[in-house]
């Protein structure tokens, strides 16, 4: 027979969690299950096939609080950013042709699922997949962005990677099977349909040297190259919170560390969010 209060002290230790645990865990799962990096041990895909309208579009990234966002940061691992050289000239043999791994297996390639997700009033042959038409709300500046296909405006709206490709490299890629590699270059969760000016402005950065966004005291940056420091944030920052969340589940899907440079800087930004 147990006595009551012994009971009673069991039934409490069983019962105890560690908010913060729970919370990284609720997390974690949202992210693995919802869309993001697992390996199948299986070879790599080849080009995508064309047979048909894509069985589903391009998931959206979950949506992460600050709170949650500071957490997953804090316990990302340390990574030590470290360039060789062998990036240079190398992106398609280490990260694969552009846009050839149809990470979704949905049938059409990676550009034009992130085309037909943040596009909107798309014209879509359906056939192929390719995006001719639409428009883009640009993340980045807020500007409205009529995109049409063709040689000389396609890239008025490109395909930004959240995490750089050489800065994924850098910073722990340059040891992943190529089927990783691939995966995260076209992972949905870690594209976006941007301005293509912005896109290069941003080029390899990552947030200790790029944030979006209008900072007075670098106003042309666009035009002189210039880069926005993390200690430099604006008065509202609603705009590099969602950036920061949007760059989170990329790092904890992928296992990647961090900097900690990146660290600081997108713990900075975060601790100025609303939850």
């Amino acid at each position: 027979m147990i006595h009551r209060s012994t009971a009673r002290r069991t039934q409490s230790r069983r019962t105890t969690i560690n908010p913060r645990i729970l919370l990284l865990f609720i997390v974690l799962i949202a992210i693995v299950s919802g869309v993001g990096y697992v390996s199948t041990g299986e070879d790599v895909p080849g080009s995508s096939a064309s047979n048909g309208p894509p069985a589903q579009p391009a998931p959206s990234p979950p949506a992460l609080s600050s709170e949650a966002a500071l957490a997953l940061v804090a316990a990302l691992p340390d990574a030590v950013y470290s360039d060789d050289g062998s990036y240079s000239g190398n992106r398609d043999e280490l990260f694969g042709d552009a846009w050839s791994f149809d990470f979704d297996q949905n049938g059409c390639d990676a550009r034009n699922d992130i085309l037909a997700r943040d596009l909107a009033a798309t014209d879509i042959d359906p056939a192929s997949c390719r995006v001719f038409t639409g428009t883009l709300t640009d993340p980045y500046t807020g500007e409205t962005i009529d995109f049409v296909r063709s040689q000389d405006t396609s890239a008025e709206v490109q395909i930004d990677h959240l995490l750089p490709l050489k800065a994924v490299y850098a910073t722990g890629g340059a040891a992943w099977p190529a089927e990783k590699r691939m995966a995260i270059a076209n992972d949905p969760l870690n594209l976006m349909a941007v301005k293509g000016s912005e896109n290069s402005s941003k080029s390899d950065s990552l947030p200790s040297e790029w944030l979006p966004g209008f900072y007075p005291d670098v106003s042309d940056r666009h035009d002189l190259g210039q880069r926005v420091v993390w200690d430099d944030l604006p008065a509202d920052t609603s705009l590099q919170c969602w950036y920061v969340d949007r760059l989170v589940p990329v790092f904890v899907a992928y296992d990647l560390g961090i900097t900690p440079e990146d660290r600081a800087a997108m713990t900075k930004v975060l601790d100025t969010c609303d939850n």
